[in-house]
C-alpha cells in the first residue's frame, strides 16, 4: 500500500466514512495498540540482504496480515533495498550530528544527502603544556585548513589568585622542609625553584603587574572519511608535539568538546578538568591572531596580513640580519596571469633599492619594468637585434677565492699559514695570482678565470645551435676545435691568469671614461670565427667540413650578420662603464626580440650578469639581486637550465640572490629542473592559482589545504601566500598611490585609474 493511499484512508476514517467502506474487519485491523513503539535507528547506507524484496524481513503471509499503520512506520524507518536510495528519514531530515559508543573519539556530521563530514574534538590537557611558548606556536597548525582552534579564557579575581598561590607556597614550603630533613637534595632544589617562581608571580599580581587566567585550548580536526580525519589528527598532534604540546581527544565527551570549541560563548561546567592557569604574558604569546603573523627580521614592508584582525604589515628581508640569516637568499614568485606577480616584484625592487640600498638587475622579456627604471632614476636598456649595444659573451673576468680557503705547502710538505701563502704569492714570479684586501679586512686571491671563459663560450655556441630546436649540441670533435681557437685568440692577446694581463701599461679614455690602465681588447666572436677558419682550412682553400656547423652558427651573430649585438667589445652607450657599476638598478628590456635570438639574449645576459656583476670582486660586499622574469619558458633547454642551477646554488657565496618569476605553472609537472628552483628558494610568494593546478602546487611548493583554498578561491590581485623559511603567511601587497604609476602592467587599466583619481580630485575641489 502506498504512503499516499494510506494517508487518504486514515482521513476517510476520521471523517464520517460510508457504511460500505467500514467493516468490522477494518475496525479490528486498526485497534492495534502502538504503545511501546520505538523509532528504529537509522542505518544509513546498510542493507540487510536476508530480507525479502519488500524489505520487512517477513513472509508474504505475514505481510498480508500486517497493520497498515505499522507498515507505514516500518517503511519510514527502514532503509530501502534499492542501492543508493535514501530512507524516508534521510529525505525528511538529511542533516544530523552523531556519535555513539562505537565512536567515542570522533563524530559524524551529515549536512546533505551527498556526503558526510567526520571530526575529532580534542584538547590540550593541563599537563600537556611546555614550560615556554613561542609566538608562532599555532601558525603551522592553523595553516592546515582542516582545524578549528579555540581558546577559552576565564580571568581569575585577584583575591582568589592570591589565596590559591599562598596555599601553594605553604604546601611547597612544607615539602621542602620535609625533603631537607630526609636529605632529598634533588627534589629540594626543584621545590625551591617552584617556590621562587610562585613568590615572584604573587608579587607581580599584588601590584597589578600580572594576572592569572584559566585557559582551555580545544580544537576540532575535520576530515572527509574516518581514515582522513585520523590522518589529519595525527598531523595536528605532530605539529603541536614539535612545540612541546600534547593533545588528546575528548574521549566519550565528543559532543561537549564539539560545543565548547564552537564560538557560542557557552561554557560547559563539567569540562573544568581541561583548564589550566596561565599568566598574562603566556596568554599574550598564545594569542591566535598573533600566530597568523610572520616573524619580523627587518627588511621592507611587503604587504598586509589578511589573517590578523589589525591586518598588520608584514616585512620581507631576503638577506636576513646579523642575528638571523636564511639558508639561501633566493625567492620565487608564482601566479596565473593577472594574479599580480609582476606588481609584487616591482614593489620589492623599488623598496629594496630605495630603502635598503640593494642593487638589482632585471631581465625583462615583456617590457614591464621600463617605467620602474625611469621612476627610480636608474637605467633601462632596450635590446634589439640591430641595437648599438654590444654584450660580449667572450669577455674575460676576474675570479676570487678567500685566501683562507687556499691550500699551499712548502718544500717539506708543511701547510702554509695565510700570511705565508700571501708572501709566497707576492714573491713567486711564476704565480700569476694577486692577493687583495677588501674593506672589511678579509683577503682574497684574484686570478683571470680563462677556463670559465672557455666554458661560457661553449655554452653560448650550444645555445645558438639548439635555439631553433632542430640542431644538436657540439660533439667532442667540434668542442676540441672550438677550444683550440679560443686558446689561440687569448694567447694572441697575451692574456694569462695574472689580473694585470687584462690591461695595458698606459692610461687613456674609454667611452669617455678615464682609465689609469687601458683595458686590452676582449676576445670577440669575429676573432674566434677567423681563428676557426685559419686553423681548419683545407688544401683547396675551403674550411674543413668538421667546422662547417660551427661556422654556420656563428656567422649569423657576427658584426656583418643579422644579429650583431653579441660581437664586439661590451658597450652600453657613451660614458657608461661596461660593468654598469654606477647604477643601483638596470633593466635589460628584450621585449622587442623574438624567436631564437630572444632565447640567446636571455642566456647571454644571465651569463654576463653572473660573471661580470654577481662575481665581480668590487661588488663582493654589495647585496645583489638578479630578477629573472618568465624563467621557466627556458628551463627545458639543457644548457640554460644547467646555468640557472649554478646561479641558484652558488649566488649566496657571492652575497647575491635571484628572484625568479613565472606564470607557466604547468612546467613544474614532472620537471626536476623546474622544481630545483623551488627547493633552492627559501622564499616563495604564490598568488592566484587555478583549481586544476591545485594538486601540482601542493606537491611543488608544499602548501597546505588551507593555503590552497585561499589561492584557488579567486583572491584579489596581489593576494597570496608568502612562504618565509617554512612559514606561510596570508598577505596582500600594499602599493602606494605613487607606486601604482609603475606597478600596473596593463596601460589601459592604469589610465582608467588615473582618470578616476582625477575625477575624484575635481569632485573634492568642488565640494570644498
Amino acid at each position: 500500500m502506498s504512503l499516499a493511499s494510506l494517508f487518504k484512508k486514515k482521513r476517510e476514517e476520521q471523517d464520517l466514512p460510508d457504511d460500505e467502506q467500514y467493516t468490522d474487519e477494518d475496525q479490528q485491523d486498526y485497534d492495534s495498540d502502538d504503545e511501546g513503539f520505538e523509532q528504529a535507528p537509522e542505518e544509513d547506507g546498510y542493507i540487510d540482504l536476508s530480507q525479502n524484496p519488500a524489505g520487512t524481513g517477513k513472509s508474504p503471509d505475514e505481510e498480508d496480515d500486517q497493520d497498515p499503520e505499522d507498515e507505514y512506520y516500518d517503511n519510514r524507518d527502514a532503509p530501502t533495498t534499492v542501492l543508493g536510495q535514501p530512507s524516508l528519514l534521510n529525505v525528511i531530515g538529511p542533516s544530523y550530528w552523531s556519535t555513539d559508543d562505537l565512536m567515542q573519539d570522533e563524530f559524524i556530521m551529515r549536512e546533505n544527502m551527498k556526503s558526510k563530514t567526520y571530526g575529532i574534538a580534542a584538547y590540550v590537557p593541563p599537563s600537556g603544556y611546555p614550560r615556554m611558548l613561542d609566538t608562532q606556536v599555532f601558525q603551522e597548525l592553523l595553516a592546515q585548513g582542516n582545524i578549528d582552534l579555540t581558546l577559552d579564557i576565564v580571568p581569575r579575581t585577584r583575591r582568589d589568585t592570591m589565596h590559591d598561590l599562598s596555599n601553594m607556597l605553604n604546601v611547597i614550603r612544607a615539602n621542602a622542609e620535609y625533603q631537607n630533613e630526609k636529605g632529598q637534595s634533588f627534589q629540594l632544589r626543584e621545590n625551591i625553584a617552584k617556590y621562587n617562581d610562585i613568590d615572584n608571580l604573587l608579587d607581580e599580581i599584588q601590584f597589578d603587574e600580572n594576572r592569572l587566567y584559566d585557559v582551555a585550548i580545544s580544537m576540532i580536526v575535520w576530515g572527509t572519511s574516518d581514515r582522513d580525519v585520523n590522518k589529519n589528527f595525527g598531523v595536528a598532534s605532530d605539529l603541536l608535539a614539535n612545540e612541546g604540546i600534547s593533545v588528546t581527544p575528548y574521549a566519550k565527551r565528543q559532543k561537549s568538546g564539539f560545543l565548547t570549541t564552537l564560538p557560542l560563548g557557552a561554557r560547559i561546567s563539567y569540562l573544568d578538568d581541561t583548564y589550566r592557569n596561565v599568566d598574562r604574558k603566556s596568554l599574550a604569546v598564545m594569542d591566535i591572531a598573533r600566530n597568523a603573523s610572520g616573524r619580523f627580521n627587518g627588511g621592507i614592508p611587503f604587504g598586509n596580513n589578511q589573517a590578523t584582525p589589525s591586518q598588520n604589515t608584514e616585512f620581507l628581508n631576503i638577506f636576513g640580519t646579523e642575528t638571523h640569516r636564511p639558508v639561501n637568499y633566493n625567492m620565487g614568485i608564482v601566479s596565473e596571469s593577472g594574479g599580480g606577480k609582476s606588481a609584487a616584484n616591482k614593489i620589492k625592487i623599488a623598496r629594496e633599492v630605495a630603502i635598503l640600498g640593494f642593487e638589482h638587475r632585471s631581465i625583462d622579456p615583456d617590457g614591464e619594468y621600463v617605467l620602474l627604471a625611469k621612476k627610480l632614476g636608474q637605467l633601462n636598456l632596450t635590446i634589439t637585434a640591430n641595437a648599438k649595444f654590444v654584450i660580449n659573451p667572450c669577455a674575460l673576468s676576474l675570479f676570487e677565492t678567500p685566501l683562507e680557503e687556499e691550500t699551499m705547502t712548502d718544500s717539506t710538505g708543511h701547510q702554509l699559514s695565510p700570511a705565508e701563502m700571501e708572501e709566497q704569492i707576492r714573491l713567486n714570479d711564476d704565480d700569476h695570482r694577486q692577493v687583495v684586501t677588501h674593506k672589511d679586512g678579509t683577503k682574497y686571491v684574484h686570478q683571470v678565470n680563462i677556463s670559465q671563459t672557455t666554458s661560457n663560450i661553449e655554452g653560448f655556441v650550444n645555445v645558438i645551435l639548439t635555439s631553433n630546436g632542430d640542431e644538436r649540441k657540439m660533439n667532442v670533435g667540434e668542442k676540441n676545435l672550438l677550444d683550440n681557437a679560443i686558446d689561440s685568440v687569448i694567447d694572441d692577446l697575451q692574456i694569462t691568469e695574472d689580473p694585470n694581463s687584462l690591461y695595458l701599461d698606459k692610461a687613456g679614455m674609454v667611452n669617455d671614461v678615464y682609465q689609469d690602465h687601458l683595458p686590452k681588447p676582449e676576445p670577440t666572436l669575429s676573432d674566434i670565427y677567423q681563428k676557426l677558419v685559419l686553423q681548419n682550412t683545407e688544401e683547396d682553400g675551403q674550411p674543413s667540413a668538421k667546422v662547417s656547423r660551427l661556422l654556420d652558427a656563428l656567422k649569423l651573430y657576427l658584426r656583418d650578420g643579422k644579429r650583431p649585438i653579441f660581437d664586439g667589445q661590451t658597450f652600453f652607450g657613451r660614458g657608461r662603464s661596461p660593468l654598469l657599476n654606477d647604477y643601483k638598478y638596470v633593466n635589460f628590456n628584450i621585449s622587442q626580440l623574438e624567436g631564437s635570438i630572444k632565447r640567446v639574449a636571455y642566456y647571454v645576459l644571465t651569463q654576463y650578469l653572473w660573471e661580470r656583476w654577481m662575481k665581480n670582486p668590487a661588488k663582493a660586499m654589495t647585496k645583489k639581486v638578479l630578477d629573472a622574469d618568465e624563467i621557466l619558458q627556458f628551463i627545458d633547454d639543457p644548457e640554460m637550465s644547467a646555468f640557472f642551477e649554478v646561479i641558484v646554488r652558488r649566488d649566496r657565496k657571492r652575497n647575491g640572490s635571484i628572484t625568479w618569476i613565472t606564470q607557466d605553472i604547468e612546467r613544474f609537472q614532472g620537471n626536476p629542473k623546474a622544481k630545483a628552483l623551488v627547493t633552492n628558494s627559501e622564499f616563495m610568494f604564490v598568488l592566484a592559482t587555478k583549481p586544476e593546478h591545485r594538486q601540482l602546487m601542493k606537491e611543488t611548493v608544499d602548501l597546505t589545504d588551507g593555503a590552497l583554498d585561499i589561492l584557488t578561491g579567486n583572491p584579489d590581485p596581489g593576494e597570496g601566500i608568502l612562504r618565509e623559511e617554512g612559514e606561510s603567511i596570508w598577505i596582500r601587497t600594499n602599493p602606494s598611490q605613487k607606486e601604482m604609476d609603475f606597478v600596473e602592467s596593463n596601460r589601459a587599466v592604469g589610465q582608467a585609474r588615473k582618470n578616476r583619481n582625477a575625477i575624484e580630485a575635481i569632485n573634492k575641489a568642488i565640494e570644498g
